[in-house]
Parts: C-alpha cells; structure tokens; sequence
C-alpha cells in the first residue's frame, strides 16, 4: 500500500504540471515515467504465480498501450482548459464537457474489455483485483486534477471581487 500511496504523490505532481501548455514529447516522458513506476507498483500488488504472471503482463500492456492514449487524450483536454479558462463559453464548453465524458466512457469501456479478457487468462478474482487497482488510481489521478484546476467561472469571480 506504501508504493501505491507513493505512486498516487508522483501523479498528484504529473497532474499539478499539466495545468500549463504541454507539448507531444512533454506527455511522452511524463507517462514513460508514470508507466515504469506503475509497473513496479502493479507487479508488488498483483502477486501473481508463475503461470498468471506469463499471460498477464501481455494483456496488461496491450491494456496498457490502449490506456496511455485515452491518458493523452485527457492532458490535451485539460491542457485546452487551462488556455481557454478565461475565455470559457457556450460554444467551447460543451466541446470540452463532451470530451471529458467520451474520455471517461472509453476509459470504462477499456475496463470492461480487459476485466473480461484477464478474467479467463487469470481468473476473475485476479482480474478484480487489477480492475479495483486501475480504478483507485484513475480516482486518485482524477481528484488531484480537480485539486489543481479551478472550477469553471472561479477565476472570473475572484476577478470581479477585486
């Protein structure tokens, strides 16, 4: 539990730089750096025997690979916010909320998909437990951008109070 706790900090930071403009290659190496320590993290959870261990790790990164774009997609989305706050209005805002919910969709579908998959190579109790695993670090990563960003009209306010 101490390196999930460990990982949920670095993400915390990962989420504290993307509130400023990124580039490609900024994403590339923030999740290159997030994978590893996710890696280490998934294997010490996982606690796999023998023969799970050699046909998860496929799927995991197959899983992986699939979970990396919709995590990109997600940095461009907040990345779109951040330069467009002030400017937030009823032509950009439903483009933003709408990709924010087709994101979190596909993330649930990818889920679905792979729980099912790595329940008959590992067995669904396993493929429980990586599932609760993915879902407590997408929640930690999702709190930590809420914690980072602010809400929608907050900045106009605070604005005005001055």
């Amino acid at each position: 539990m101490r390196r999930i706790t460990l990982l949920v900090s670095a993400l915390i930071c990962f989420s504290v730089y993307t509130f400023a403009q990124v580039q490609e290659g900024d994403i590339k190496m923030l999740q290159q750096y997030y994978g590893t320590a996710k890696t280490t993290v998934v294997k010490d959870y996982m606690d796999l025997t023998p023969a799970e261990d050699s046909v998860f790790w496929k799927d995991y990164n197959t899983y992986e690979t699939a979970r990396l774009e919709l995590g990109k997609r997600r940095i461009q989305l907040i990345d779109k916010y951040a330069i467009n706050i002030m400017d937030l209005n009823a032509e950009n805002a439903p483009d933003m909320v709408n990709e924010a919910i087709a994101i979190d969709m596909e993330f649930k579908k990818l889920q679905k998909q792979y729980f099912k998959k790595m329940s008959k190579t590992i067995g669904a109790v396993k493929a429980a437990q990586f599932f609760q695993f993915e879902s407590y670090i997408n929640n930690a990563i999702n709190i930590s951008i809420q914690e980072s960003i602010p809400f929608v009209g907050d900045l106009q306010k605070y604005r005005k109070q001055k």
